[in-house]
This record gives structure tokens, sequence and C-alpha cells, in this order.
């Protein structure tokens, strides 16, 4: 089964980041953002189990002390409530460093049915921004559109 890993922060711990964003949409025109979550995304491929996935999730791409993973199958992306996802991935035939580490780190761990990985960044727009100028700022602020996609949720 084909699953998907979101890491983000703990809510104990403030993102820096996520708070960075926000006031560089607020700049850049982006109306009705209230809040942005910046964090992690891991699309894992081939015959793994839940448990071996979380397995993953937890020991390998998530920090236990600053970081938590939601793990669920691939084809059920989950929105935040009160907002949207924003997703960005390496387009195909861009090397992918950070997928070539997980990889490793599952044959390493004897995780032989993982076949794929890959990563990609993952923001959470709280508040009521249109998906279209969501696309455009990720376009305009977050990405590089010759090597990346972005799919907004």
């Amino acid at each position: 089964m084909n699953w998907r890993v979101l890491v983000h922060l703990k809510p104990a711990v403030v993102d820096h980041r996520g708070e960075h964003v926000r006031r560089e949409g607020r700049l850049a025109g982006l109306a009705g953002v209230t809040r942005v979550r910046v964090g992690q995304a891991y699309e894992l491929t081939g015959g793994l189990s839940e448990k071996d996935a979380r397995f993953l999730a937890d020991r390998v791409l998530a920090d236990p002390v600053t970081q938590e993973a939601s793990v669920f199958p691939a084809d059920h992306v989950r929105r935040p409530a009160g907002g949207r996802l924003a997703e960005i991935w390496l387009k195909q035939g861009v090397s992918d460093p950070v997928a070539d580490t997980v990889r490793l780190a599952a044959k390493d761990a004897g995780l032989a049915t993982l076949e794929g990985v890959r990563s990609g960044q993952v923001f959470d727009f709280f508040g009521a921004a249109a998906p279209k100028a969501l696309r455009r700022f990720c376009e305009d602020h977050l990405m590089n559109p010759l090597v990346q996609t972005v799919e907004i949720l």
C-alpha cells in the first residue's frame, strides 16, 4: 500500500517558519490567512504495512522531541480543519536526496518492501484564502516552478 506522511512541529513548539510565511503572504497581498503551519511531506510507495509506515514516520522522518507525524493512505490527503493544504513536490526526474536517504534508512531497518519515496514540503494555510490566490502565492514565494509543482487542497 502507498502511504502519505506529514511531519509538523508539535503544538508546543513555535513554528517560526510558518509565522514568516504568514507575514510574507500578508505583505504580498494574500488575504484571509490567519495562521500557517509548515512541515515536510513524504509519499511512500510499495508493499509497506501501516505498521512499517508508522515505524518510518516515527523513527526516521520525525524528530520525536519537536515533531509529530501523521500517516494515512496516499490517496486520502487530509486538509486542515478551517484551512487549505499546499503540498510542494519535486517534479519527476528531479534529484531528491532526501528521498534517497529515506530509502537507505528503510533498507537499513529491514523494510525491503519500500519501493519508492518522494519528499516535499507542506503548508497548512488556516483561514479563508482563495485556492487560486494560494497557488499564485506558492508559485511566486515558496517554490521554484522549474523543478517543483504545487497541489492545493
